[in-house]
């Protein structure tokens, strides 16, 4: 269209791309085109059956024409950006929705890994006292049996 265009202000993928309200937007479409279609067959945009072409007055209406159908068509070009941004934000809306129900299952995740790390600690400590009583204890039956036989070599 002439005059200044909104359509530039996206990529083009995100005007191009087909998305809920589509069909209808290429409906409201044909039937602009058709309206158009039927005034230029009328005369009513054109201006060379109604008026002369030396008028003022006919090229005024024919200008103002054109400039309603340029505003027309941006006005539909906006209506689409707006339509493709709301398809794009309930998008958004349910990788979102699916962002956060993912955090909440990490959390509960690493507290459960929390407590399991915590149960392991206990468990390594545990294991290592045992570890530590039992050379204890051999240590011990070693250093009695050694002291009885220490005694019996020196009583003979």
């Amino acid at each position: 269209s002439t005059g200044i265009g909104v359509t530039w202000l996206l990529p083009s993928i995100f005007r191009e791309r087909p998305s809920r309200g589509w069909h209808l937007r290429m409906a409201m479409r044909s039937r602009r085109d058709a309206w158009e279609d039927e005034e230029e067959s009328h005369g009513l945009l054109g201006g060379n059956q109604m008026y002369d072409e030396g008028s003022n007055v006919g090229r005024d209406l024919i200008r103002r024409r054109e400039q309603v159908k340029d505003i027309s068509r941006e006005i539909t070009d906006v209506q689409e950006i707006f339509h493709d941004f709301a398809s794009m934000v309930k998008e958004q809306g349910i990788h979102i929705n699916d962002i956060e129900s993912n955090i909440l299952d990490t959390k509960e995740k690493t507290e459960e890994a929390l407590k399991e790390v915590v149960m392991a600690s206990d468990y390594t400590r545990r294991k290592r006292n045992a570890l530590c009583y039992t050379l204890l204890f051999f240590l011990l039956i070693t250093l009695g049996i050694g002291l009885f036989v220490y005694e019996l070599s020196d009583n003979k």
